[in-house]
C-alpha cells in the first residue's frame, strides 16, 4: 500500500467500503481535489473488496495523472485483469463530451457488479459543469467526497437525490506540478519505449477527430493574402490551410508548418484505443503521416489528440484549431 493509504486507513474508510458491500451492485463515484488521497482509496478499497470475495472494476478518468494506460486516456481495470483505453488526447479534460462518451463506453464494458470511478481533480469553474455530467451520466450509488475544507460545496449542493459521503482529508501534501509533469513523461516513455517508425498512406487509412484531410484538396493560391501554403483544402466550415504561420477567422483556419511534430494519436479499433503514437511529420505531397508508435496489427482509426510531446515525453504544449 502506498504512503497516503497507509496513513489514510482509518475507521471512516472500513466503513465506506462496508457500505458498499451492503449493496448487491454498487457504482461509487469518487470526487475531490488534487492529492486528496482519491486514487488511494480507490486502490485500497479495491483490494478490500476482492478479499471479500467479490469481483470489482476500476474506472480512472484521470487523464493527467493516469494509473491505468497512458496519459491522455481514460482506463478501465477489470476483475480479470483486463486493461481497456479510451482516447481523450490530452492531459486537461477540455471536451467534456470525450470525457463523458469515454466514462459510459468504459463503464459499459466493466465486468463486475462493483464498480469504482476515480475522477480528475477539475473541480472549480468548468469542473463543477465536467462533475455534475458525471453524476447525471453514471447516476451512481454512491458518491465519496474527499475534501480539505468546503472545496467540493458546490458540486455537492446538487446531489441531494444521492447517497454521499463526505472524507475529510488532513496532511497529504500537494504534489508540484513539476513533479507532475516529471510522473507524466515518465509514463510517455514507457508507452513509447517500443515505439517504431510506421508510415501510413492517407488512402489506406482514416484519421479522425481533425478537420485536416476531412474535405476537398483546393488551389494554394486560393488562400489569399498567405504566402508558401503547403496544403489547402475546403471544408464545410471554410477553408483549411497550412502556411508559414497562425491565422483564424470566420472562414479560414491556417495552421503553422510542423504544427504536427509531436502530436499525439490514438489507434482505435471500435472504441478502444489500442495504444498511443507521436506524428513525426505529414507528407502532403505523398500524402502519408509518419508515426512513432508500438502498436502492430489492424485497427479502424487513427484519432488526432491536441498535445505535442517529443521522444523522451516532455511535453511541448498544444494544437488548436485542428481537433474538433
Amino acid at each position: 500500500m502506498d504512503s497516503k493509504a497507509q496513513h489514510r486507513e482509518e475507521e471512516d474508510w472500513k466503513e465506506i467500503i462496508a457500505r458498499i458491500l451492503e449493496k448487491d451492485r454498487c457504482t461509487a463515484l469518487i470526487l475531490g481535489y488534487i492529492d486528496t488521497g482519491k486514487t488511494s482509496f480507490v486502490k485500497y478499497a479495491a483490494k478490500k473488496i476482492k478479499e471479500g470475495g467479490k469481483r470489482v472494476s476500476i474506472i480512472d478518468c484521470d487523464v493527467g495523472q493516469s494509473s491505468i494506460g497512458p496519459p491522455g486516456c481514460m482506463g478501465l481495470l477489470n476483475n480479470s485483469g483486463e486493461e481497456i483505453y479510451y482516447f481523450i488526447g490530452d492531459i486537461y479534460p477540455y471536451d467534456h463530451v470525450k470525457m463523458i462518451t469515454g466514462l459510459m463506453e468504459l463503464r459499459s464494458r466493466a465486468d463486475s457488479p462493483y464498480i469504482l470511478i476515480d475522477t480528475t481533480g477539475l473541480i472549480f469553474w468548468e469542473g463543477r459543469r465536467l462533475k455534475r455530467a458525471k453524476i447525471t451520466a453514471t447516476e451512481p450509488d454512491l458518491i465519496l467526497a474527499f475534501q480539505r475544507d468546503r472545496e467540493l460545496g458546490g458540486i455537492l449542493r446538487d446531489t441531494s437525490g444521492y447517497e454521499t459521503i463526505t472524507i475529510p482529508v488532513v496532511g497529504i501534501p500537494f504534489t508540484s506540478r513539476e513533479k507532475r509533469r516529471t510522473i507524466r513523461k515518465t509514463l510517455w516513455k514507457r508507452y513509447l519505449a517500443s515505439a517504431q517508425m510506421r508510415v501510413y498512406p492517407l488512402k489506406e487509412v482514416t484519421v479522425r477527430n481533425t478537420f485536416l484531410f476531412s474535405g476537398e484538396e483546393c488551389e494554394k493560391d486560393s488562400v489569399k493574402g498567405v504566402e508558401n501554403v503547403l496544403w489547402c483544402e475546403q471544408i464545410p466550415e471554410g477553408v483549411f490551410a497550412v502556411a508559414d504561420r497562425y491565422g483564424k477567422d470566420e472562414e479560414m483556419v491556417i495552421l503553422k508548418k510542423g504544427f504536427e511534430r509531436g502530436l499525439i494519436v490514438g489507434f482505435i479499433k471500435g472504441t478502444t484505443c489500442l495504444g498511443i503514437g507521436i506524428i513525426v511529420s505529414i507528407d502532403f505531397e505523398r500524402k502519408e503521416l509518419y508515426v512513432l508508435t508500438g502498436v502492430e496489427g489492424a485497427f479502424d482509426f487513427i484519432e488526432f489528440g491536441r498535445l505535442r510531446i517529443t521522444e523522451d515525453g516532455e511535453e511541448m504544449g498544444r494544437v488548436y484549431n485542428l481537433t474538433y
